[in-house]
């Protein structure tokens, strides 16, 4: 059996720790030299000579060495120190460089938004600023016939109160005990209403640490599931034992009450009670055993400070803007993401509402089928319901009846009172489902066509004189009809695909300006289209769902929309310009090449799939 050198490395270790000398071992025997306050708070003297194996008896009976075992009032004074100690940490990530040339553009590329853009502010400046890191290490009781335990570490991102996989800040950070970045100043929290004055107090850690429990017992959830599994067979193979036993006690005590007598026959009616009234006990007992409990015990914390680069922003569409700071990490060199307003995660793509609010699509709340609003659930107070026709309708949009006081859409006007005083109820099959965006479906197009891009309408051009004279009588005249507005015009094209993300960005230009946008991503439902142009909710393209062909023809077919947007916009061919995105840095390449989700077979056949089923059902 190997020695047990627990103690000794304990009490060794501690005399180190508390600034003793601690000189090689001879003959078994450790001798110390405590600093003067320590051996005053010991009670013993600054010079110790210490044993730990119960051989070493040389100068234990004179007194000169002190063996130390478990017990022992020295050992206890020491376990009792430590006990008091704090096992949290505070360390310092000191091996980065501040700086990083053009991070406005790097910002404006890394960060998609489907129906706004960034903008810079004006005199907002690149700031040098700590932010924290917060490990929390949990210990992970699992609880049913047998206990489980396990140490769960989370990372919580505590400026933006979110977890993250803390692998990268442990495989490329060099921790240190000493702040070089003193002079900076930390960030407050962002997902607090109210953050303090002091990132670290406890009025951020506490709701930070509930956050980091929700976290935590998200990772446990396919542990759970796996362990619930086998609880389960192992609760209906003892059920099956004990239906089985206390069946054959009921069939032997039915069989003996058969042919009992009559003076026996009490007895036997009040054993088979028992016998039932025992099975359900055995019954819960069973499910008692294997239910599966979990608790949850902070062990301790590990509070990492780093300094990042952050530079505030300005997102904004036509109707509504917000401002967020966002940082770039020079340990891991990437822009840290957005969170939802809504959920508190990071997430990319996120929609800006009509609220101001930064939402992913499930947290966003159903889209006003009248000016196409985007609101979040935060928001949702915005949105109401047509009384005939149940679709959702913005406050913007709704018409209130100045007799019924009720409110419905544009199209049913007059219709809140038409069913003797009651709303006439109209079924449309065209709604808006909530936490999509733009999920519109073409009615008339059958499940396997696809939807035509309408094509744009042609510039009028001027009127040739007519040579030919026309007869004129005196009571009419010619009116001369009204020229169309010209269709705008852009110079070049920008096309950005983004394989992992399932997008294709098409960008119209004029003057290094942006004019129009439009977005193809394939989704669970097909291939939708949001469109943002100078038709605003007009856009015919805007909302618009496609059909995905086979995966060796979607370029062709990804490509032949982009066309058609080029046409819609008099781009010429030698301006189209195409570039991959990985890694947050765009690609030249020299035509459309889409891989990633865009060939993946089973996103291809599930959306084909989903659009089938929204066209049946429109």
């Amino acid at each position: 059996m190997p020695e047990d050198t627990s103690l000794q490395d304990l009490i060794l270790g501690y005399c180190h720790q508390v600034g003793g000398l601690v000189e090689p071992p001879a003959y078994e025997i450790h001798e110390v030299l405590l600093p003067d306050d320590v051996a005053v708070r010991w009670g013993i003297e600054s010079h110790q000579k210490f044993a730990f194996a119960a051989e070493a008896e040389t100068g234990v009976r004179d007194g000169k060495v002190t063996l130390l075992h478990y017990g022992h009032p020295l050992v206890e004074t020491v376990v009792e120190e430590l006990r008091c100690q704090s096992a949290n940490g505070l360390f310092f990530v000191n091996n980065v460089r501040l700086e990083k040339p053009g991070l406005y553009a790097v910002i404006e590329k890394t960060l998609p938004l489907p129906n706004a853009k960034l903008f810079p502010v004006a005199m907002a400046v690149e700031r040098r600023r700590l932010y924290h890191y917060v490990r929390f290490n949990f210990k992970a009781s699992l609880i049913a016939d047998e206990k489980r335990e396990l140490i769960l570490p989370v990372w919580m991102h505590l400026q933006g109160g979110y977890p993250l996989k803390g692998s990268d800040v442990e495989r490329l950070a060099a921790l240190d005990a000493e702040n070089q970045f003193r002079h900076l100043e930390p960030v407050e929290p962002f997902w607090l209403p109210k953050p303090p004055a002091k990132p670290l107090s406890e009025e951020v850690l506490r709701p930070l640490l509930e956050r980091a429990r929700q976290a935590a017992r998200h990772e446990l959830t396919s542990i759970l599931e796996s362990l619930s599994r086998r609880l389960q067979r192992y609760l209906e193979l003892d059920q099956a034992r004990l239906q089985q036993y206390y069946d054959d006690l009921k069939k032997d005590a039915e069989r003996r009450l058969q042919k009992v007598k009559e003076d026996r026959r009490p007895a036997l009616e009040a054993k088979l009670t028992a016998i039932e009234s025992e099975r359900q006990a055995k019954l819960a007992d069973a499910e008692q055993k294997y239910r599966l409990r979990v608790e949850l015990e902070l062990v301790n914390l590990a509070v990492i400070a780093q300094p990042k680069l952050d530079l505030q922003v300005e997102i904004k569409k036509r109707t509504a803007a917000t401002k967020r700071q966002v940082a770039w990490d020079p340990l891991r060199h990437l822009i840290e993401p957005l969170t939802c307003d809504v959920c508190g995660q990071p997430g990319e793509g996120l929609y800006l509402c009509e609220g101001g609010h930064l939402a992913h699509a499930g947290c966003l709340a159903p889209q006003c089928v009248e000016c196409k609003r985007t609101f979040c659930q935060k928001c949702a107070a915005s949105v109401q319901t047509c009384v005939v026709c149940d679709r959702p309708v913005c406050v913007h949009s709704l018409t209130r009846c100045p007799t019924c006081k009720r409110a419905t859409c544009h199209e049913h006007t007059g219709l809140c009172h038409a069913a003797d005083g009651e709303p006439q109820r109209v079924l449309v099959s065209k709604i808006v489902a909530p936490h999509e965006v733009a999920a519109h479906v073409r009615e008339q197009q059958p499940p396997t066509a696809l939807p035509q891009i309408p094509a744009p309408a042609p510039t009028p051009r001027p009127a040739k004189k007519q040579e030919t004279k026309q007869r004129q009588t005196p009571s009419a005249k010619l009116i001369p009809a009204k020229k169309a507005p010209a269709a705008p015009t852009g110079d070049y094209i920008e096309v950005y695909s983004e394989p992992g993300r399932g997008l294709v960005s098409a960008y119209v230009m004029v003057k290094k300006r942006e004019l129009a946008a439009r977005i193809w991503e394939l989704t669970p439902e097909g291939i939708k289209v949001h469109c943002n142009c100078e038709k605003r909710w007009h856009c015919p393209n805007d909302g618009m769902i496609y059909r995905p062909d086979a995966e060796n023809q979607v370029e062709r077919q990804i490509t032949s929309y982009i066309r058609e947007f080029m046409a819609e916009y008099q781009v010429p061919e030698k301006k189209l310009h195409f570039y991959r995105v990985r890694m947050g840095e765009a690609y030249n390449e020299r035509r459309l090449m889409l891989i990633g989700k865009w060939k993946d077979l089973a996103a291809l056949e599930e959306a084909r799939a989903g659009f089938d089923q929204q066209s049946t059902k429109g």
